[in-house]
Formats: C-alpha cells, structure tokens, sequence
C-alpha cells in the first residue's frame, strides 16, 4: 500500500467511522456530526468518492464494501496505537525484560491513569475489578497501596483465592509491618506468596479480566493501568504469568523471607 493512500485513510478516519456507526448520512448530517463546514464536507466526500471508500445512494453517503473494511481497520490500528501510547511504560518494561507483549490483545482496553487531582485513579479502577472476583494471581512489583490493603485482606480472608509474586523488599516490608494482618491472611489457607526479584510489570489475572500496570518511580504508585476481557491477552497474561511464577520462590523456601511466613516456626527452614 502507498503512504498517499495510508495516510489518506487516517486523516479521513473520522468520516469513515462516522458513516460505519449510521450507515448511511447526508451531507447536513456530516456537518453535525463532524462540526466542520458544508465545504469540508464536499471536500472529505469527494476524495473519498474518488479513491472508492463511500458512494452515494438515495441522496446519502455510505460506505462502499472497500469503505467498510477500511473503516474497520482504520479504527482498529487508531484504538492500538492510542493504547500503545498509554502503555510505552509497560511496553518499555517489557523490552526490557525481554517479554513480548501482545499489543493488539490490549487494543480495546479499558485504560486508566493518574490524574493530577486524583493520582489513584488506576487503582481504584483495580480495586473495582478485585470486588468482582473470586480469585486474583499476579506480579506485583511494587507495594500494595495502604489505602486498600483492608479492603485486599477482607477479600482474601472472605473467601478470595489470591496468589501473588513480589520482589524480597516488597514480601519483606509487606509481612513486617502488618504481621497481625499478615497472620489471618494466611491463616485464612487463601493466599500464597511467591518471590522473584526481576519482576517487569504489574500483572493481574482475574475470574473475568486481566490486566498490566505500570508504576511510578518517585512514588510507587500505579500511574496508568489496562485491564480486558480479551481471549487474546487472557492467554498471553496466563503465559508470562506462568513464566515468572515457575521461576519464583515459594515464601516458606525462601532463605532469607520463609522467617517472615506465620505459618513458619523457628529453625523450621533451616
């Protein structure tokens, strides 16, 4: 394909997802719905009646079969590319963990990030996705936010099966200032830890959803957050997922953290 012809497509993108939703406009409905000038109108319409994309029938403009591809593909590569902006964090953290990451199986969604006036947008959005589920695995690199660690331990002790791999300075700081917390989480036989120390991303694999998050360095909040019903990324989470897990160490065989485990008695792991 040229790049005259690509690059016409994109620039007239908006016209064309607008005659893939109605099906059918004329020349006034274009205008309102495009907020543009009758003689923007005419000139969209007549390039794209010129290289085949609409045609007109019955005094309205529709989209020709070319047209409906096009405007399919077209909204497909503009909804991953605008994803892929949101996500150059997590993309950026998988290249540098040599992690393939399935760009198109997170093309529809649903993406949220701080906000100067709300920085915890992405993870109450997380937090909306845990009330809804019976069971959660997941890479955490970084700790859990202490707004939302009850409501996590009132999940888990209720009934949520969870199990979760973190870096030694996280399962350390995490069991040691909330050993009481720590005690009934585990007591309660719904949650493993395991421990990987190179940890790329945030990664959360729910009943229902799955989802990647990236964090902020200075401080350690979740800054942006995708999660999707998708099979595709259901299957790509479910391998990375697999992949750290097996290369992680369970909590109570872990050398210098099995100590920290309420189930652990002295000298038990020595």
């Amino acid at each position: 394909m040229n790049t005259e012809r690509l690059v016409e497509l994109i620039r007239r993108a908006p016209v064309l997802a607008a005659l893939q939703d109605a099906e059918s406009m004329d020349r006034r409905d274009l205008e309102a719905e495009l907020d543009v000038s009758k003689s923007t109108v005419h000139r969209l319409t007549r390039s794209l009646r010129e290289h085949g994309l609409i045609e007109r029938e019955a005094g309205a403009f529709v989209l020709t079969p070319l047209g409906r591809a096009c405007a399919r593909e077209v909204a497909s590569f503009t909804a991953t590319v605008e994803t892929a902006w949101e996500l150059a964090p997590v993309l950026a953290a998988a290249n540098a963990h040599d992690v393939a990451f399935d760009m198109a199986a997170f093309a529809d969604a649903t993406v949220t990030t701080a906000a100067p006036g709300n920085p915890y947008r992405p993870v109450e959005r997380f937090m909306t996705l845990v009330d809804a589920t019976d069971e959660l695995r997941g890479l955490d690199p970084a700790i859990i936010n202490p707004l939302h660690i009850d409501a996590l331990h009132e999940r888990i002790v209720g009934g949520m099966v969870t199990e979760v791999v973190f870096p030694t300075s996280v399962v350390a700081e995490l069991l040691e200032t909330n050993p009481d917390r720590a005690e009934r989480t585990f007591a309660s036989g719904n949650f493993s830890i395991l421990v990987h120390d190179e940890l790329p991303f945030g990664l959360t694999l729910c009943a229902e959803r799955v989802g990647v998050g990236s964090y902020d360095d200075d401080t350690g909040l979740l800054r942006t957050y995708a999660d999707t019903d998708a099979p595709a990324a259901r299957e790509w989470a479910e391998a990375v997922y697999d992949d750290y897990r097996d290369a992680a160490i369970p909590l109570g065989e872990h050398p210098d953290l099995a100590r920290l485990h309420p189930g652990m008695t002295v000298g038990e792991n020595e």
